[in-house]
């Protein structure tokens, strides 16, 4: 797993890895801007069935994930989260 993840945050500088868990940070404009990226990302969520911690402020949002059944520990469930919201994110902005 470890090559993957290292793969991630290499092609994607918004990530890195805090312990066990996947962090991504971004900025944007304002906060229409950032309203439409969290539904969106709340609609790949459920569509992955894999639910992270959200936080956003004005213009800021963080995404924590880590896979809680597997003893909270980055899985690839995580991996392909963090990859679709870079997606996600890249197409939107």
């Amino acid at each position: 797993m470890k090559p993957a993840i290292e793969a991630l945050v290499t092609n994607n500088p918004a990530w890195s890895v805090s312990g066990e868990t996947l962090v991504g940070n971004w900025q944007f404009a304002d906060f229409a801007s950032l309203r439409t990226i969290v539904a969106q990302l709340c609609d790949l969520a459920d569509e992955l069935n894999h639910h992270p911690t959200v936080t956003y402020g004005y213009n800021t949002l963080q995404i924590e994930s880590t896979t809680h059944d597997a003893g909270n520990t980055i899985t690839e469930k995580d991996i392909d989260l963090a990859q679709r919201v870079s997606q996600l994110i890249g197409e939107l902005v």
